[in-house]
């Protein structure tokens, strides 16, 4: 068997999964580090001695670490703008209660004492767009006189200075110097940035790579880049987002080609990866409003070869069922696609059954934080109350939708808010047994309260102006009650009572204050309180409260919760629980 030196520390055979030892002895250790609270935080997230310090080591292998660990320490420092560091470190202890004392005295803080800024090339052909350009890089830098100097600033500075001058007319701009000198006599830092703009870059030809099932026209109708028109990277990102949003292609990449040589014109290159012709889903869950889902859905992307789509849902739910057949097309030059649809639901809710048939356009604009939607339908409704009374309220109504969403975060908001307007209408002879304008508000407010905990606000008001509310689609009437209203109350439970039937009401108020505090993990504790009704008229407004506990999970499609609420007006316990499963 040949011999093994002390100084060899492991021998592993990873077949078999078989480790020999040798016969150097590994060694834990613990480490103090002494000095500002800031400086040894910086040196504890990245020192390997710190790290290391569980890790069974050689003694010598140790010894070695403290020994580099001032140089280490030094550098790590200097990086956050403390250039005369004094770091001692020593080892002490025996065989197994070995100890690594750290002292240090990181000195004067650097502080920031001038910055160059300096734009070189074509840029200066252009006096007023240059010092546009300076102006936009001189505000509030996240390095400017008289601050702390920090090396992760300083860089970040210089990456948001080079991206903002390459994202318009200047895409090959380039940083041709960049210093950042230290005084450590004066713990003082002068820096310096020169940066060349490169030509002025203009659009060139469109090309497009990867179609084979759809036509090349559906995505030429989404490019309003002109050839010659100065270049912008925002363009670009909304050529991308707008081909990303269409149901006919997967992955969409849009990127220039910087020929480098005059006339300087940026040629576009859309390279697509298209989505199958056809998508069937199939979905089940329950929810506590109505029931369990069943629930199928198929799209055929590519009707009469023009890249139509066409989509189908069956849903069917305990308390409701509904079909519809949609023909949505491509997104217009305005800004706005376009969709036709029909469809049909039945509900069963609170002694009243509806029948309810509608067919209509839809006009759509979507953005980065608002959605606009502007709708002309027809809509007619059989419903049956508890008494065996029957309406037949038909309406031709046109609306207009606008939803803001400013969030930190869509998939778990703690931060922002979220608010819907609604207006719609009808005339009486149009199409329309009754006239009336229906006016229909929601917002929702997000306050991050410590480092995980939120606070949620939510304002809901409705009213809709009519004189015969019974000729009106229950539709464009209100009612309350159930999850994401009124909780503590059945669905839909709350509105103008005719017998033993929960109708429609004219008007509609709910609020929630809610506060999730985070327990462990993903998963946060609720407690809330909802106040709301709706009725008939502003008179008869009688708010209902329910109070109540529950449980949230920030999955990775969103916030999912179970609540167990308490309407305090009924005396009664309601548990409200949602959950879908896709496949």
């Amino acid at each position: 068997m040949p011999r093994f030196r002390p100084h060899v520390l492991l021998l592993s055979l990873a077949f078999g999964g078989c480790v020999l030892s040798a016969m150097a002895q590994e060694e834990a250790y613990s480490v103090d580090i002494e000095g500002p609270s800031d400086a040894v935080d910086l040196l504890e997230r990245y020192l390997d001695l710190y790290k290391w310090r569980s890790r069974g080591i050689e003694v010598d292998e140790l010894r070695a670490v403290v020994e580099r660990t001032p140089a280490d320490a030094e550098a790590l420092l200097n990086t956050a703008g403390y250039f005369k560091p004094k770091v001692e470190a020593r080892l002490e202890g025996d065989a197994g209660h070995y100890h690594v004392q750290v002292t240090l005295d990181p000195g004067k803080l650097a502080i920031v004492r001038s910055v160059s800024l300096q734009l070189e090339g074509p840029i200066n052909e252009d006096p007023e767009y240059r010092d546009r350009m300076r102006s936009y890089l001189e505000r509030d830098p996240p390095l400017s006189k008289d601050v702390p100097f920090a090396q992760s600033a300083w860089s970040a500075y210089k990456r948001r200075a080079l991206t903002a001058l390459q994202f318009q007319r200047y895409p090959a701009a380039r940083i041709t110097h960049s210093e950042a000198k230290i005084d450590p006599a004066t713990a003082s830092a002068d820096l310096s940035l020169v940066l060349d703009s490169g030509p002025f870059y203009r659009y060139g030809e469109v090309t497009i790579d990867g179609l084979s099932r759809y036509p090349e026209r559906i995505v030429r109708d989404q490019v309003h880049l002109e050839r010659g028109a100065e270049f912008r990277r925002r363009d670009l990102q909304q050529l991308q987002n707008d081909l990303q949003d269409m149901p006919n292609f997967s992955t969409v990449i849009v990127e220039p080609s910087l020929t480098g040589e005059p006339p300087y014109e940026a040629p576009i290159h859309v390279t697509v990866q298209e989505a199958p012709m056809q998508k069937m889903t199939l979905g089940a869950g329950y929810s506590t409003n109505t029931g369990f889902r069943g629930e199928v859905t198929h799209r055929y992307n590519n009707v009469a070869g023009r890249g139509w789509i066409l989509d189908s849902d069956v849903r069917l739910e305990q308390l409701e069922q509904a079909i519809e057949v949609g023909l949505s097309f491509p997104k217009h030059a305005s800004g706005y696609s376009h969709r036709i649809f029909a469809s049909g639901e039945r509900s069963t809710s609170n002694n009243l059954d509806s029948d309810t048939y509608k067919a209509g356009i839809t006009r759509t604009s979507t953005s980065e934080k608002i959605d606009r939607i502007i709708g002309l339908e027809y809509l007619a409704e059989r419903r049956e109350l508890d008494d065996g009374t029957v309406e037949n309220p038909q309406t031709l109504a046109l609306g207009y939708k606008w939803v803001r969403r400013e969030l930190d975060s869509q998939r778990n908001p703690r931060n922002g808010s979220v608010l819907q307007l609604e207006v719609a209408g009808g005339v009486r002879g149009v199409l329309s047994d009754e006239t009336f304008l229906r006016l229909y508000g929601r917002t929702t407010y997000y306050w991050p309260v410590g480092n995980a905990d939120v606070l949620i606000g939510r304002l809901e008001l409705g009213n809709t102006a009519t004189r015969d509310p019974s000729r009106v689609p229950t539709d464009f009437l209100f009612r309350a009650g159930g999850s994401n209203s009124v909780r503590g109350y059945d669905y839909e439970s709350l509105g103008v009572m005719d017998g033993d039937t929960v109708k429609g009401g004219r008007v509609l108020g709910t609020a929630t204050v809610e506060y999730q505090h985070a327990i462990y993990k993903e998963w946060r504790a609720a407690v809330f309180v909802d106040h709301g009704d709706a009725a008939n008229n502003w008179g008869d407004y009688s708010g209902k409260t329910g109070v109540g506990v529950g449980a949230r999970w920030v999955s990775p499609v969103g916030v999912l919760g179970a609540d167990v609420a308490y309407g305090l007006d009924e005396d009664q316990v309601r548990f409200y629980f949602a959950m879908g499963v896709a496949f």
